[in-house]
């Protein structure tokens, strides 16, 4: 099955990485969410805001962490498919989704699924290692805020009705690994406000962004 162009958004065939980092330079995507929400302890949103101008080339950045997750994503993908069978799973990995009220809205997917009830929803894929009790706090009881936010940006763009996070969690304190499912629903009222918080402040950046004009340097961190 092939995801198809809805009223929320219209759809980019990705040819390459380098297109795929051209398409993310002209908008906001994902993974800018937590950072404009001031929730990434890696970037700052002025930071990001001298990216997303020109004014700073964005670093190329990798680990080991970022290596064992793009070679686990593939294959969290296949497994959840042949796991989950109460959804219909599409594959996204070449196209880009631009929301069609706020194009400077982004969206690339690890998957796109159908409920039993017909109704699409997000498949978003992570992969973490909990180094610390720190991180197995962010984990604990939900999701870390980056992703949360990460999440809430996708249902923005897309107008879906659902988010299942498919984590692998490894946790070498207990020597153990761990598959979680996290499922965030639109219609949820708590849900819907963050939305709402996430799109405000999403707007404001990008009118930031066109008029040049900086975020704050250092502002105070607001937790969803």
């Amino acid at each position: 099955m092939v995801l198809k162009e809805t009223k929320h958004f219209k759809i980019i065939n990705i040819n390459d990485e380098h297109h795929w980092h051209q398409e993310r330079s002209k908008g906001i995507g994902g993974s800018d969410a937590g950072i404009i929400c001031n929730l990434s302890p890696y970037k700052t949103p002025y930071e990001l805001w001298e990216e997303k101008t020109g004014l700073k080339k964005a670093k190329f950045v990798t680990n080991d962490a970022i290596e064992l997750g793009n070679a686990l994503e593939p294959i969290l993908f296949e497994l959840f498919k042949a796991t989950k069978k109460e959804y219909e799973v599409i594959d996204t990995k070449d196209i880009s989704l631009v929301s069609k009220a706020y194009p400077f809205m982004r969206a690339n997917l690890d998957g796109a699924l159908i409920d039993e009830n017909r109704r699409y929803g997000i498949l978003e894929i992570k992969t973490t290692t909990i180094q610390n009790m720190t991180m197995y706090g962010k984990w604990k009881d939900g999701v870390p805020d980056t992703y949360y936010a990460q999440v809430l940006h996708y249902l923005n763009t897309t107008g879906f009705k659902f988010v299942v996070l498919f984590a692998w969690i490894k946790l070498p304190f207990w020597n153990k690994e761990e598959l979680r499912t996290y499922y965030f629903d639109a219609e949820d009222e708590q849900v819907k406000s963050d939305m709402a918080y996430v799109l405000e402040q999403e707007k404001e950046f990008w009118n930031k962004v066109e008029t040049r004009t900086p975020p704050a340097f250092i502002s105070r961190k607001i937790i969803i």
